[in-house]
Parts: structure tokens; sequence; C-alpha cells
């Protein structure tokens, strides 16, 4: 039976590859995206993120005198969104303080099989999280570390009672915090939920951890690619006062783009490089389909989704036959793990979409099963805040280097390192490197280092030797960052 959606999917984001700087200096038009192209050739209107070669308020300017009056920022895109009509796109295309012109992506959900029979709640055993709730007398919960949960919304729920400790909204087209689809409640459960209401039944594998729900979804699903990277950037911004070190993001996109020219991309990075673990859901496209953001990027953490026939042993278990995994368009193997991502016991949001249209999958009120890389990924984000609340001062480079270091491989086609092993992660004694050494960041992070060292032009740097911590995005002048400096092609 394939029935109930459980991955977040950003619809429609770029495919066209970006066109290098000699490009961009040779004409007076800024590139426009396929969707965008297509838009305008069809004289619809669609939302878009303007992205400024200059000075952001005289873009702002010239949107209010073509008539255009609801816009919002984009910092890491430095950029403006809002919706344009194909005679508007037209306009500013030739607008020369605009460099790029992108399809501002709807989010969607994608359908994903899972069997209602087999009721399973292995998980927590089969990702060794169970003795470090019992670890003498430091039992390991993930008690005070904060966990953002990017999605639709978390509802009230016995098994996450005191435990949500903020709440943000970053959807315009929706009202208030509260999950009116279920997707973010069942994701917080599987991250955090402490089994009040089922006696203890059924566990997150990190059951204290905090919650910061940061919503960007409507209550069908849908929300902007604009909406996502605010999150993002929020939850950089206030890492410190709510004790942030993880970010869940089950969702993605749905248009192919290069990991260094996607703002989704860029955003994660970012994140990342301030000092959050970022696990993201690697998709449920099946085999050669690791194409899409932000699964494709190789500073997060991938995971895709096994069936562990709910048993705790894995020598019964595969891979979820809808479980994303190949190559990137850059090279890099994905997913880097894999978890549990069939037949799990999550908490329901009450009245939510979920709990209406699929009360076949519901188990009594409180609770629903559900599967999905979406439903795998907090899986790790869960295990990531039990190794943090053994080892404070740990970088997500660092997480990653001991989880891949501890990983229990299953040997399957699709399965990455295979499953996180959370105890043993926390009794690793070796010392373990950054694990995302060398790698090359996303080119919008390359401007925003321009921009906040005043540089003209990028230098032969290692990246590894940047400094990010002491950068803060609010310290830019954009004003004086030169898009066509920069070298999209290379």
């Amino acid at each position: 039976m394939r029935s109930l959606a459980a991955l977040l999917v950003a619809a429609g984001m770029a495919l066209a590859a970006v066109p290098s700087a000699s490009a961009w200096a040779a004409s007076n038009q800024a590139h426009l995206d396929r969707d965008v192209l297509k838009a305008m050739d069809s004289g619809q209107s669609i939302r878009v993120i303007l992205v400024a070669r200059g000075d952001l308020n005289i873009l702002q300017a010239d949107l209010r005198r073509s008539g255009v009056k609801r816009t919002e920022r984009v910092p890491i895109a430095h950029g403006i969104a809002t919706e344009l009509s194909a005679s508007q796109l037209r306009l500013f295309r030739t607008d020369p303080n605009v460099a790029r012109v992108l399809y501002d992506a709807p989010v969607q959900l994608n359908d994903t099989p899972f069997n209602p029979t087999a009721l399973a709640t292995a998980y927590p055993a089969v990702v060794d999280a169970v003795p470090a709730w019992a670890q003498g007398s430091m039992p390991l919960t993930g008690q005070a570390i904060g966990v953002a949960v990017i999605d639709s919304g978390i509802a009230a729920h016995p098994d996450l009672a005191g435990r949500i400790i903020v709440s943000q909204n970053f959807n315009v087209n929706a009202a208030g915090t509260d999950d009116a689809y279920g997707h973010g409640t069942a994701v917080a459960g599987i991250i955090a939920g402490d089994g009040t209401a089922s006696g203890g039944q059924y566990i997150g594998i990190a059951p204290q951890a905090n919650l910061i729900n940061l919503r960007v979804n409507d209550g069908t699903g849908a929300a902007p690619t604009s909406s996502i990277m605010n999150a993002i950037m929020w939850a950089v911004v206030n890492k410190n006062t709510f004790n942030i070190r993880v970010l869940n993001l089950s969702l993605q996109a749905s248009v192919q783009e290069s990991y260094r020219t996607s703002p989704i991309d860029a955003a994660v990075e970012y994140a990342w490089l301030k000092g959050l673990v970022v696990v993201v859901a690697a998709g449920n496209n099946g085999p050669n389909s690791m194409l899409y953001a932000p699964a494709n990027d190789p500073y997060v953490i991938t995971v895709g989704a096994s069936d562990d026939h709910g048993t705790v042993a894995a020598a019964d278990d595969t891979l979820a036959d809808f479980s994303s995994y190949g190559v990137t368009q850059d090279g890099f193997s994905k997913p880097d793990f894999v978890a549990p991502g069939r037949h799990i016991i999550t908490t329901l949001a009450p009245n939510s979409a979920f709990a209406l249209n699929y009360p076949n999958f519901m188990l009594g009120t409180q609770y629903i099963q559900l599967s999905g890389t979406s439903v795998a990924a907090p899986v790790l984000a869960g295990v990531a805040a039990l190794y943090i609340e053994s080892n404070p001062t740990v970088r997500p480079g660092q997480l990653k280097g001991v989880l891949r270091a501890t990983a229990n491989g299953l040997g399957l086609a699709g399965s990455g390192a295979g499953y996180p092993d959370a105890a043993g992660a926390i009794a690793y004694l070796g010392l373990v490197g950054n694990a995302d050494h060398g790698l090359d960041p996303n080119n919008y992070l390359k401007v925003f280092y321009m921009a906040a060292h005043n540089l003209t032009t990028l230098p032969v740097v290692s990246w590894d030797s940047v400094s990010w911590d002491s950068v803060s995005w609010d310290s830019v002048s954009w004003d004086s960052v030169s898009w066509d400096s920069v070298s999209w092609s290379n």
C-alpha cells in the first residue's frame, strides 16, 4: 500500500547553471532560472528571490516604485523574496542592481510506502540509544540540548510537554506555530518523545532534549524556500540563547542543483560553519537520486532509511526500497548513514491532516505510524543530541567523524557507513578530526566571506582555516559585495 507522505520536498529550485562572472559582466541582464523564464513566457506570476548586485535598499525602492509592496529580506542569498508578474519579471531582468532571479520554491510532500500491519518500536535499540539512557549515575537523554525542527510546526503533546522551549513562524501564509499538517510533530516525537502518553512504550532517541519549533509550512505542507532559509538563519542567530546544537530538516528540493549554487545549501553550510550539526533526510527517490539540496551537500549529515523489520538484530535489515542514494553531481557519495525509516510509531498532532486523512495509521489518539527518510533523519538527530550532551564542545565535522568511526556497517548498497551507534560513539576514546576537512563551501558563502573581510576578489585560502565564528551576517555591508567578481562556474 502506498500512502502517506513523510518527506517534505522543496519544489522547483533552479535547474540552470549559474553563469560565470564574465557572462554577467558582458550583459546587463540578470540571470533568470528556468522556472522563472517559463513563468515570464507564459504570462504567469511567480514567487522569486531577487539577488542584488549592490545595495538592497535600492532594489527595495525599485520594487516599491513598480508596485510591489509585500517583500521579505533573504540574508543568505543577499536578496529579497516577493511575487512578480510576467511584466515585472521583464522589468527587473534588466535592472542593473539585479544579478539573479531565483524561483522561491514551494515545499510539498512526497508519497512514501508504508505498511501499517507491521508495528515496530525497535528503532531506539537499533541505533544503540537505550544503553545511554541507563548509563550509571550519568544517564544521557539529551537533557538541555536544543534541537531545531524546521518543519510544519509542533503541536502540544503529552510526550513533548514542557520541552518545546520556543516557537517561531516563518511562513507568511500561515498563522501561529501549531502543526495543522502533522509532519513536524511526528519528527519531534522521534527526536525527543518521552513516552508519557504510552506509559513508556513509544520513546524517542533523546527523550529529554529541548525542541525549537521553527514552522516553515502552512497547513497543506507548502512553504517557500525563503522561509526555510530564514528559519535556519534564526537558529544560527539564537543558538546560544536556546543552546541550539542540532538542526533537523526532513525536506528536500525536487529540482537538481549543485550544492555550490543552491541557496538552501548555502544556508545549511552557514549553520554548519557556526557550529550546528545539520541532519537532513536523503529523499524518497530510490537509487541514483542524490542530486537535490540539502541532501547533496557534503557538509551536512544525510540520512537514508532502512527497514529493521521490527527487530533489533541487523541480520534481517534491508534498505528501504524508496530510500535515495547515489553520487551527487559534485562527486560525493550519499547518504552518510541510514536509520530505521519504516513502520515508525511517533507522536500525532491532534486534528491535523495526518489525523483526519489517515485514521487507519493511527494508534489510538496520540500516535501514528509512518515511513520515509523524513522519519529516519530525526533518529540520527536524536543520536547527535545524546553525543553532544556527553561531549559539549564537539564540532559538527568531528561528530560526523566519530559517528563514522563507530558506525555499524550494513554492507548494503545505499547505506553509507551504516547505522549510527549512540553508545559506541559516546564510549569512543580515540581522536577523530574534522570529517569535512578540505571541502569547498557554497559560492554564496565565498561572497559572504569577501564582504565580511572587505575583499574585492576571492582569496586563495584553505577554507578549513577560516574562523566563521568571528563573522556575523549582520556585520556585513552587502553594498560592498561585487557579485560580478565571483566565478560561479568554477
